[in-house]
């Protein structure tokens, strides 16, 4: 899709749950990868044992952060993503914290240190690591599941409970999740059976929880998926009918989301003809201070990769107004 701020896009706001992200956090027992689990066609990552007392979900063992990566691939990869779709709808990801200790781990052995701090001779390795879990995160929320992250409870010095976990691990998926669910224990009745858990999804001084649907209730007195799923879609309908506005399907919704592909022979090309046009109007000096802008002193055309796209883009854009310019004056 090509970007013209005198043609825009239109943002959109989708039905249902496919491709919305969310986060559920808590302490332990509270039934948040139960819950999760009853979301449509689940696949679980167990990065912890999260599935020992439930049965019946598909779900991969993540013993590692080589085990993520290969299943992510499987996952989100082009070639495999809507054979993927086919299976499943909801992909629980359970537990960030653990999540992101494999992946310091992965890191830490690939630079042979011993720990995130101390590697590359004592600066850290600290920006590997975010980009490494960054990356794989990245490609699984976009891929357009029901992504489901969950993570245990923390507090700050001020009591405040927040999701637990690194922030280099935490801020990829609480920055992108729709909605943050925090879910409380009710403790037990009268006869020392367990209350179902509450959830909370606006943020109080007691605790950090959030959604983008303006509309949404604030709270559910009983946590479950069914209660999860049906609060988004009455939020929704909420603001269709306030604002005026018409939800759309997830993949209408994902095409207004969508950048222009960008294709090294057609980009190319279109220089090389671009450039032709100006050489042959005597502005052969323009063409070569805008590719070397682009690429680099002393670089040509023929210097261009598929490494290069975004930057031949620019550079295209560029003769492109040169190209205008002279047709304006004729």
């Amino acid at each position: 899709m090509s970007l013209d701020i005198f043609n825009p896009v239109v943002s959109k706001v989708a039905k249902g749950l496919e491709g919305k992200i969310i986060t559920i956090y808590g302490s332990n027992n509270l039934g948040k990868t139960k819950q999760a689990t009853r979301f449509k066609k689940p696949y679980y990552l167990g990065f912890e044992k999260g599935l020992n007392a439930i049965a019946g979900v598909p779900f991969a063992a993540i013993n590692n952060w080589s085990d993520f990566k290969k299943v992510n691939k499987q996952l989100t990869h082009k070639s495999t993503v809507e054979k993927a779709k086919e299976f499943y709808q909801t992909i629980i990801f359970d537990e960030v914290e653990a999540s992101a200790r494999y992946c310091s781990k992965f890191i830490c052995d690939k630079y042979d240190s011993d720990t995130i701090a101390s590697g590359r001779d004592g600066f850290g390795l600290w920006k590997e690591y975010e980009t490494a879990y960054w990356e794989e995160i990245d490609k699984l929320i976009g891929a357009g599941f029901t992504v489901v992250f969950i993570a245990h409870q923390t507090e700050d010095k001020e009591g405040k409970v927040w999701p637990k976990g690194d922030k280099r691990a935490l801020a990829p998926i609480i920055d992108n999740s729709d909605i943050v669910v925090h879910v409380r224990s009710n403790g037990t009745d009268e006869k020392n059976q367990v209350i179902k858990s509450s959830a909370f999804l606006a943020e109080t001084d007691k605790f950090f929880a959030r959604s983008r649907f303006d509309y949404i209730q604030t709270g559910l007195q009983e946590f479950t998926a069914e209660a999860l799923e049906e609060a988004i879609i009455k939020a929704i309908e909420r603001q269709e009918e306030v604002e005026g506005i018409k939800a759309v399907s997830y993949n209408e919704q994902k095409e207004t989301l969508k950048s222009e592909v960008l294709d090294f022979e057609k980009l190319k090309a279109e220089i090389i003809a671009a450039g032709k046009l100006l050489h042959s109007n005597n502005k052969g000096d323009v063409v070569t201070e805008i590719i070397e802008n682009g690429l680099g002193k002393g670089k040509k055309v023929t210097d261009f990769t598929k490494n290069h796209v975004e930057m031949m883009v620019g550079v295209l854009d560029e003769l492109n107004d040169e190209v205008k310019a002279l047709e304006e004056v004729k």
